[in-house]
């Protein structure tokens, strides 16, 4: 009788694991989807709110050619300098406080402005949203339309995953002048951050949704680094941004970037007290502004 009894135990205990197994890769595979097929924000306002003249614009991702929507405001004086905005996860061109305050203050300085929307995201075709992989390419597409136009100085602004991506990019295409990353993170944050998108404890779900992403999606989120960028980083103008307060991406997160390229000549880490993810313009609005635009009009030659 004991031996059954200890039997009967082992496959309890046994059935109850690969229950609870089963019900968190379940789990993790409907937020593995809810992650990458992100409900899209529509685009509640124009430059018109900002008094900027602005024509539609539509323009092919590198590589796959999908068709990105988006926005060019043109400097009033002949230029030849271009400041690109790529918004976060979740976001589009005008979503984000800061994008286009940020492009009515490089416009005012006599930098012509290029906004647009991430694959999947506003306007723009698309299913998956990718968190950075695939982004790239929508974000070189870009650089290749504004050179298109004859813009050979392009200097790029971007928030969270668009700040990871304007690195990766960066390090791709020497076109790219000048960078201001705002809300950047490294290969840490999947791993240790995934939680604050999620909501959901780290183990066992965080392992479980990046290799569902992986295997069911294709996405491979351990390819997103933006330090492993600096291995072949050109030395270019860079200004990092972070907030204290931010728990989506921490400063330190962001701080370990700047870290890998604080001895390039050029490169700045402002970090704003009481900042929230890409938010650090809500507490210095005038401030941020003029931060911003005046890196750009400086490191743009």
């Amino acid at each position: 009788m004991a031996k059954k009894t200890v039997k009967k135990v082992f496959i309890t205990i046994g059935s109850i694991l690969v229950l609870g197994f089963l019900i968190t890769l379940g789990i993790s595979y409907y937020v593995a989807r809810q992650l990458t097929h992100p409900k899209r924000k529509p685009i509640t306002k124009t430059p018109d709110a900002y008094d900027l003249e602005y024509h539609n614009i539509q323009f092919p991702s590198r590589v796959d050619s999908l068709q990105l929507k988006g926005w060019f405001i043109p400097a009033d004086s002949s230029t030849h300098k271009i400041v690109i905005e790529a918004h976060g996860y979740r976001d589009n061109r005008s979503d984000i406080p800061a994008e286009l305050p940020v492009a009515k203050a490089l416009n005012k300085v006599g930098l012509s402005v290029l906004l647009f929307d991430f694959r999947a995201e506003g306007e723009s075709p698309g299913k998956i949203v990718t968190g950075g992989l695939y982004e790239v390419r929508d974000l070189l597409g870009a650089v290749d339309y504004a050179k298109s136009l004859d813009y050979d100085k392009i200097g790029v602004l971007g928030f969270s995953m668009g700040a990871t991506t304007t690195i990766r990019a960066a390090g791709q295409d020497t076109l790219i002048s000048a960078i201001v990353a705002d809300g950047a993170f490294n290969s840490q944050f999947f791993n240790g951050q995934l939680h604050t998108k999620t909501h959901l404890p780290t183990f066992p779900f965080t392992p479980e949704i990046i290799w569902i992403a992986k295997t069911v999606y294709g996405i491979d989120f351990t390819k997103i680094a933006a330090e492993k960028t600096f291995n072949n980083w050109k030395p270019r103008p860079a200004l990092l941004i972070a907030g204290t307060a931010d728990q989506v991406v921490p400063v330190d997160n962001t701080r370990k970037l700047y870290n890998e390229i604080k001895d390039e000549p050029n490169t700045e880490f402002w970090v704003v007290k009481r900042g929230r993810h890409i938010r650090s313009y809500n507490i210095h609005p005038d401030l941020y502004v003029r931060k911003v635009a005046g890196f750009f009009s400086k490191f743009l030659y």
